[in-house]
């Protein structure tokens, strides 16, 4: 069972140092993270503000509609 798991993880490591893990050499550059925004989204401190304003409100909506609090414990 060992075995396996390194074999595992040793073709894993493999793969992610050649240059199957770079793609291709077309027009289609990686975005995200680590890239450039992609297309249709917003920058990366938008996209942040954004989300943690996201998550603010949903945890707000949780805490009143599913766990009952009232508004003024939120």
């Amino acid at each position: 069972m060992k075995l396996i798991a390194v074999a595992i993880i040793a073709c894993i490591l493999l793969i992610g140092f050649t240059d199957l893990a770079l793609g291709c050499d077309c027009e289609c550059q990686p975005c995200g993270p680590g890239g450039k925004a992609c297309k249709d989204c917003p920058e990366k401190d938008q996209l942040c503000q954004q989300l943690i304003c996201d998550i603010r409100n949903l945890q707000t909506r949780v805490r009143q509609c599913v766990c009952g609090e009232p508004q003024w414990m939120l």
